[in-house]
């Protein structure tokens, strides 16, 4: 169950940077326009669903993640009451949000790797 558990953590973090950098390029693409909107996006669902996890048991963590009446854990406001970020601050959130997916995607596939191992009892290569 604890495998389960760290895959659906991981898919969700991915999500969420993959949300983030299209959030980011959303905003880079609007930076021109002084009368658009700038987008946010709102953790607290997600915020929510960890501290619930926190002191949850693996079940509930799992009934948590895969409660098919909220497919996503974070919602994008359109808000116009907020100060334009500079682009280079907006790059730099894009370049951090693709770093992070990366480096989630190569623990994922380590994980993988590792469990293929586990079963198999050699590498596959």
């Amino acid at each position: 169950m604890s495998q389960d558990l760290t895959v659906d953590a991981v898919r969700m973090a991915l999500s969420l940077n993959k949300l983030k950098a299209e959030v980011t390029s959303w905003n880079i693409a609007n930076a021109s326009s002084p009368d658009a909107p700038v987008f946010v996006i709102d953790h607290s669902r997600t915020d929510r669903v960890l501290n619930a996890a926190a002191g949850a048991s693996p079940d509930d963590v799992a009934a948590l993640l895969g409660n098919p009446d909220s497919p996503t854990l974070a919602i994008v406001d359109q808000r116009y009451d907020r100060e334009r970020a500079s682009l280079d601050d907006l790059v730099a959130e894009s370049v951090s949000a693709g770093l992070n997916y990366q480096a989630l995607t190569e623990s994922l596939s380590r994980h993988f790797g590792l469990m293929r191992l586990a079963v198999t009892g050699r590498s596959g290569a």
